[in-house]
């Protein structure tokens, strides 16, 4: 009988719906990004995607006009068109842009009322 391995995540998720695109050797993917952690997030995507795949990554961030350019992230699970995705190579510029982001959601989503 399998085991399933247990992974503690030390980042929090965001829920989010913005659109990226993906691009892999030979083909170019639209996708929506259903989470989003600083460490990774959850994609529904056009292209079908493996396990292990390395991709390449243009995150559009709602409220900023600039996509982000991630250079490399790695498959870690797929599910049909659903896959999650660890970032493994962003510029500093980008990885401060999606943290001020995390950041404020998780802020404004803990106010008190």
């Amino acid at each position: 009988m399998p085991t399933t391995r247990f992974i503690i995540r030390t980042y929090h998720r965001i829920p989010l719906r913005s659109e990226m695109y993906y691009m892999g050797e030979g083909f170019l993917g639209k996708g929506t990004v259903i989470n989003l952690s600083r460490n990774g997030f959850r994609v529904l995507g056009d292209c079908l995607v493996v396990p292990g795949m390395e991709l390449v990554v243009r995150l559009s961030l709602p409220g900023h006009d600039v996509p982000i350019e991630i250079q490399r992230v790695v498959v870690r699970w797929v599910r049909g068109l659903m896959f999650g995705v660890r970032v493994m190579k962003v510029k500093p510029e980008g990885e401060h842009r999606i943290g001020n982001f995390l950041s404020a959601r998780l802020r404004a989503d803990c106010a008190l009322p």
